[in-house]
């Protein structure tokens, strides 16, 4: 009896050694891959939001054009115009063409 329990054990331990073996590829798990996607679907989320927000900011500049005759001279002026907070760290503007653009 204690050789088929020692012989069970071993059968068990090689089997458990040959399963962790074979789940051991250079694929990805399961939580490896949502976790993944998850930061993907985040990042994808920045880039639209940005995008968004830079022609947000590109139509205020076009309507304060045409109300006002001339671009704006910076984002401050823009911002008194829209009532809606710019950071000026975000954006790259050129009062001369009315041109915006994301740092």
């Amino acid at each position: 009896m204690s050789l088929s329990r020692t012989a069970f054990f071993v059968f068990c331990g090689s089997l458990l050694f040959a399963l962790t073996l074979t789940s051991c590829k250079d694929e990805k798990n399961p939580v490896q891959q949502y976790g993944d996607t998850l930061v993907q679907g985040y990042k994808t989320a920045q880039k639209v939001e940005k995008k968004v927000n830079l022609q947000q900011v590109q139509k205020s500049v076009y309507e304060f054009q045409a109300v006002n005759g001339k671009y704006p001279a910076d984002l401050k002026e823009l911002e008194e115009f829209t009532k809606t907070p710019l950071d000026p760290d975000t954006y790259n503007y050129d009062p001369a063409t009315g041109s915006i653009t994301a740092k």
